[in-house]
């Protein structure tokens, strides 16, 4: 098939076919409540600019002399969740509507170390998940909390050139700030009867 089309397209057709990777992300949230699976919940999440100015930076050194410098050292490492909803669009600045995940915490760590799917001992690195269990006390702080969006953050201060000394993670500090993903869902009932599951798995396709 593909001398076929060279014979017809010549070299342009190499060009064609050559693929340019795709940095994917994708959400799945699973609610247990007393061990029974009552809700699921799947979609792909999008890029911000935030989130693309940080894929971007972190590939590029500042300068190597005298010493290595990088433009950027957080790495994603905490989700935030909210009640609202918006359109996925790049210029995503914050969560419509943040709630705590604890009392006066807005930003809940992801499992450290995150896994790397792979199919094989010799195979690539092309995909890693991040992972947050929420206990039955958080989220839903002694009330029912209707779950719809959620955002991927970094452990960088963005007030103060992405720092990581100290990462804002309170609600006053933290709920206005542009995650690097983001997703919104179909409301999901988080009870203090339900533990929720997220694995934001991010691939290179």
């Amino acid at each position: 098939m593909f001398q076929f089309l060279y014979r017809f397209f010549g070299p342009r057709i190499i060009e064609i076919a050559k693929h340019e990777p795709e940095i994917r992300g994708h959400l799945h949230l699973e609610l247990r409540e007393r061990g029974k699976l009552v809700a699921v919940r799947d979609g792909y999440n999008i890029w911000t600019l935030t989130g693309r100015e940080f894929l971007s930076e972190g590939m590029a050194l500042r300068s190597i002399n005298p010493t290595r410098e990088v433009y950027r050292s957080d790495r994603v490492a905490f989700i935030g969740v909210g009640v609202g909803a918006q359109p996925e669009v790049s210029n995503i600045k914050s969560l419509v509507d943040p709630v705590p995940y604890r009392s006066g915490q807005f930003l809940a760590r992801l499992a450290t170390p995150p896994t790397f799917p792979v199919t094989g001992v010799d195979a690539a690195r092309t995909a890693v998940q991040f992972t947050r269990e929420f206990a039955r006390s958080e989220i839903s702080l002694g009330y029912t909390v209707a779950v719809s969006e959620f955002g991927l953050f970094t452990d960088g201060d963005p007030d103060n050139n992405w720092d990581i000394t100290t990462t804002p993670t309170s609600f006053d500090l933290a709920s206005g700030r542009a995650p690097v993903a983001y997703k919104t869902v179909e409301p999901v009932s988080k009870t203090t009867a339900g533990a929720l599951r997220a694995v934001w798995e991010v691939r290179i396709i």
